[in-house]
């Protein structure tokens, strides 16, 4: 999601925390890998393990998962839920 007023990038949130401007829907987020680590503990119901990934986008960094891990600035495009994959 992203603020309309302030352009902040957050997720899963009713109004913007820094803000407090309303949110629009954002569906793709291009950005550069700063780190990825590997989850073997993880919340029930998500897969045994996954990626996490740090990503820094046009105005400030994210968190997505993926299945493969990727290289400090590897490109990739971040989806609206949360998962990445390699940009080709």
């Amino acid at each position: 999601m992203k603020c309309i007023n302030c352009g902040y990038i957050t997720h899963e949130r009713i109004k913007c925390p820094k803000c407090g401007g309303n949110l629009i829907q954002i569906f793709e987020l291009k950005g550069e890998i700063l780190y990825s680590w590997k989850l073997n503990v993880t919340p029930e119901g998500l897969e045994d393990s996954y990626y996490l990934n740090l990503v820094r986008v046009e105005d400030g960094k994210v968190l997505c998962k993926s299945e493969e891990k990727f290289k400090e600035r590897d490109i990739v495009i971040v989806k609206n839920h949360g998962e990445c994959v390699k940009y080709a």
